[in-house]
């Protein structure tokens, strides 16, 4: 899956989608002019801001938005590239973001992508980015959290 931002993405915006990148061992790509049809060649997720930080997380597949996520960030720490992450949780959320990546459910990794209310990245049990999830919208449903 490939990582890309809106056409001028602030720095917060950009140093976010690296560490996402990182964790989660998706290649980030620096959008510029390219289309989101250009793009669409392959699974993307589009980070877009609100008020100059990551706000929302809208995932394509064949070039079109499955899913769409409005979340407030936190980013804890810095972390380098590792493991393929494992989703943690049984909502429907986690169940459309695995079906979606391609990431598996369970156990059986050092990091851990746990879906309950709030989207949590954690490695070795220590937390890296929080997502506080504001509102989801998918194909078939709009939650509102």
């Amino acid at each position: 899956m490939i990582i890309t931002t809106a056409r001028k993405p602030s720095s917060k915006t950009r140093i976010f989608c690296k560490h996402l990148g990182r964790f989660t061992g998706w290649m980030y790509v620096t959008r510029g002019k390219t289309s989101l049809q250009d793009l669409a060649v392959e699974p993307f997720l589009l980070v877009g801001e609100y008020k100059g930080n990551p706000g929302s997380f809208s995932y394509f597949l064949n070039g079109k938005c499955v899913l769409s996520i409005r979340a407030n960030v936190s980013l804890d720490k810095d972390i380098g590239v590792g493991a393929e992450p494992v989703i943690q949780g049984n909502s429907p959320l986690a169940l459309d973001i695995s079906k979606i990546t391609g990431l598996r459910t369970g156990e059986g990794s050092e990091r851990v992508i746990r879906i309950k209310d709030n989207i949590e990245f954690t490695c070795d049990g220590k937390s890296y980015i929080k997502l506080t999830v504001l509102e989801v919208r998918g194909e078939d449903s709009a939650r509102s959290i």
